[in-house]
């Protein structure tokens, strides 16, 4: 084989790993869904990937992937989620089976279940928090 298609080869191939990684990034993309400052959504929600909630909801939600809730977010709602990251307000209790993140801006009334909760300084938590049920038996137990 001469050193031109040699060279050729190698870029071809390097065009098709760029191609694959590029159509897997759209992939994950398209797995993002969003509910906008001015939405008003009322009802049982259940989706895969990421919901971002920029607007009310009202209802439940159930999800194996990850919820977040903007800084103008308003949730009422039961949630169950791999992860829940909270920036805005949720009234209702929260199951997360790998975690819970509260930012500073962030404000939970109701139940916590997760393994693993962080709580950024600022952010207020009025309900009970339990972790017993944890993939590390050594995480302590949390009540608030």
């Amino acid at each position: 084989m001469s050193s031109n298609n040699t060279q050729s080869l190698k870029n071809n191939t390097q065009s098709l790993k760029n191609n694959t990684q590029s159509l897997k990034n759209n992939t994950q993309s398209l797995n993002q869904t969003f509910l906008g400052e001015e939405a008003l959504f009322k009802g049982e929600l259940r989706f895969t990937g990421t919901l971002c909630i920029n607007g009310k909801f009202e209802g439940t939600i159930s999800t194996n992937g990850d919820l977040i809730i903007s800084k103008s977010g308003d949730v009422e709602a039961d949630i169950e989620a791999e992860t829940v990251v909270c920036e805005g307000q949720v009234k209702g209790n929260i199951v997360a089976s790998k975690k819970v993140e509260l930012r500073s801006n962030g404000k939970v009334i109701g139940d916590v279940q997760s393994p693993s909760l962080n709580i950024e300084v600022g952010a207020k938590l009025n309900g009970r928090c339990d972790m017993s049920k944890t993939r590390n038996s050594n995480t302590a137990n949390m009540v608030f």
